[in-house]
């Protein structure tokens, strides 16, 4: 496996560090203009000042927000807003949340330990990404980690389990923790602190034989391992990643929910399904209806409901569905070609609606929602949509024997919940 070692993290030293729920912020990629308008009336040391610095309209160029973030990273470094730990600790992540099984909602609990990893090519097969990613964001990431020389964001990282390396993170929360924050879903996160060398030594030597799989944050991780080559210096040899193990009972995964919106092409939808797809009827579409497909109580790969009429359809690959696949992909495994976003990009998207698979067209004529009741409401405007096709959650022994078998997965076929909140814990590079 990639090294894995503590470190002398810069924290919050507001008015009651246990509380950091005004000053923690969502994933850099998950917040648009509106929220970054939120999240800076929210509080002024808010991270999202530092992870996504609002565009002002003296900026001659994308890298003056950036110049800003770091001179705020500076400033309360200064003044004691953020101070460094004077200890090589690592930092016990806790997620308390609810999610969905079935129609009911259940609570769970994931822990996963911040702590930096080494930077290694996706080659030496130690560190595995999983889904293909877009260059836009690379570039962004490396001009504030150029400029600011900190490592602000979390990479959520999965650990291969040998059998305890789950009970080796559990292990290192031995204090109240360190700081508690409650964000607008009513996701708990909770930050604990351990310096304590043997504790870490135990837990660094329960995944010294494991691999990583990037679960989310691949731009993240790209991009320090290109900075890392063009520095060529220790500073830059190591990325902060929060690591989970594959064993923790409060691993999600949720889906990624896609609504085709309508485009130029006249088409029916339906009538075109059903050169690839065996068809079911299951009546007008409800919740109900999907949540009894996603629970299995309905025989089908995907639900497909139709803006036009409301309807709910059941669709399972056909013999000629199969061979188109295969014909169009022979290079892909079967684990690849069976995922449900795969058939939806090369069936629906590339012939259907005769798209390029790239990010522009799969970000402009898909939406990609995650609530069920949402979905149906919005697919109700049949002059914005063709129709919404639902999918189950893919299992990480999926996700597993597709990167084992050197590919990786389309983007956004896996939603791991909850995200991972910036704010926690900084990492500074160097004292430029």
């Amino acid at each position: 496996m990639a090294g894995v070692k503590p470190f002398k993290g810069y924290r919050y030293q507001i008015e009651n560090p246990q509380d950091l729920t005004e000053v923690i912020a969502p994933p850099y990629d998950m917040i648009d203009r509106e929220m970054i308008d939120a999240l800076y009336q929210k509080d002024p040391r808010n991270a999202v000042r530092l992870i996504q610095n609002r565009p002002e309209p003296q900026d001659t160029c994308n890298k003056d927000r950036h110049v800003r973030a770091a001179n705020i990273f500076k400033k309360w470094v200064n003044e004691g807003i953020l101070a460094q730990d004077e200890k090589d600790s690592v930092y016990i992540y806790q997620q308390t949340f609810k999610s969905p099984v079935g129609k009911e909602m259940i609570t769970f609990v994931r822990t996963g330990v911040i702590a930096l990893v080494e930077l290694v090519d996706f080659e030496k097969k130690v560190v595995l990404p999983h889904e293909y990613t877009l260059s836009g964001p690379k570039i962004d990431r490396f001009e504030l980690m150029d400029v600011s020389q900190v490592d602000m964001g979390l990479i959520f990282g999965l650990v291969s389990d040998k059998g305890d390396t789950y009970n080796s993170i559990r292990a290192l929360i031995t204090d109240e923790p360190a700081g508690v924050a409650i964000d607008e879903n009513g996701v708990e996160h909770r930050l604990y602190v351990c310096s304590d060398k043997s504790l870490i030594d135990s837990f660094v030597k329960s995944v010294k034989d494991s691999t990583i799989l990037i679960a989310d944050g691949h731009h993240r991780y790209e991009t320090a391992l290109n900075y890392y080559k063009e520095k060529k210096t220790d500073n830059y040899s190591h990325v902060m990643m929060a690591l989970v193990s594959m064993a923790d009972p409060g691993l999600v995964i949720r889906s990624f929910h896609r609504l085709i919106r309508k485009t130029d092409r006249q088409l029916v939808m339906k009538e075109q399904l059903k050169r690839f797809f065996r068809m079911t009827e299951y009546g007008k579409a409800s919740e109900d209806t999907v949540y009894d497909f996603m629970s299995g109580k309905l025989d089908a790969d995907m639900l497909y409901i139709d803006s036009k009429d409301q309807s709910a359809i059941g669709l399972t690959i056909s013999e000629d569905g199969k061979k188109f696949l295969q014909d169009s992909m022979p290079e892909k495994s079967m684990n690849w070609k069976q995922l449900s976003v795969s058939e939806i990009n090369m069936i629906v998207i590339n012939t259907i609606l005769d798209l390029p698979l790239d990010g522009k067209v799969l970000h402009d004529v898909v939406d990609y929602v995650n609530d069920i009741g949402a979905g149906i409401e919005k697919l109700k405007d049949s002059s914005a949509y063709h129709g919404g096709f639902f999918i189950r959650p893919v299992s990480i022994e999926t996700i597993q024997k597709i990167v084992d078998g050197d590919e990786r997965m389309p983007q956004k076929s896996t939603n791991f919940f909850p995200k991972l909140f910036s704010g926690l814990v900084f990492n500074r590079l160097s004292d430029i």
